[in-house]
């Protein structure tokens, strides 16, 4: 498949994946906006459509793999622990079509959209740590949230749920999540590695 059935692909699949995300979520579309999927996919779009640069792209393609495998390990294993269950009330088709886009279809398809595109200049491992910066930011605003909210849902995520686990499990899993998303930037990195005598990014 080439790399522009690829882009296209993948920009449709998380068009479709966020637009039945918001019909399903259409009581509480300000909800739907602090998910870190739906933020990186939207920007993932926006990247897409506007041509981003190869540093822009790597960090939200490893963000969206991220994101697929917390979704296949964690949240749609019955035996994770933290799996989402909602009620039969909270889903249906178009919201499980929408999870299926954005979880499971979308990010193989910009994994191997970004393959073959790699990054023209190599990437250094300082740019694999810095990738974690925005997760870091996301969390501290959920954190906070769910800290000055009532909602029993207010943090989202199972895994992050301060009230039912405390703060040195959310701690942990979030490491978790942490050194994962490291290990994929990490990989990234290594796959953009030039050839002898070419010139890397800072």
């Amino acid at each position: 498949m080439s790399g522009r059935v690829l882009r296209v692909s993948a920009g449709a699949v998380v068009a479709v994946g966020l637009v039945l995300s918001m019909i399903a979520a259409r009581d509480e579309p300000v909800e739907l906006l602090f998910y870190f999927t739906v933020q990186v996919s939207a920007a993932y779009l926006v990247a897409l459509l506007a041509g981003a640069g190869d540093r822009l792209r790597t960090a939200l393609t490893v963000y969206l793999v991220g994101v697929a495998l917390v979704f296949v390990l964690v949240l749609a294993n019955p035996w994770s622990g933290y799996a989402m269950v909602a009620t039969a009330d909270a889903r249906g088709p178009v919201s499980d079509a929408g999870n299926l886009l954005l979880h499971a279809v979308a990010p193989p398809l910009a994994a191997a959209e970004w393959l073959t595109r790699r990054p023209r200049q190599a990437l250094r491992r300082g740019y694999a740590v810095s990738l974690l910066a925005y997760p870091l930011v996301w969390l501290t605003v959920i954190l906070i949230r769910g800290a000055l909210g009532h909602d029993e849902d207010r943090y989202l995520y199972p895994f992050l749920d301060v009230p039912h686990l405390g703060y040195p499990t959310v701690a942990l899993n979030a490491s978790v999540f942490g050194l994962t998303l490291l290990l994929l930037s990490l990989t990234a990195v290594h796959l953009t590695r030039p050839a002898p005598g070419a010139g890397t990014a800072d």
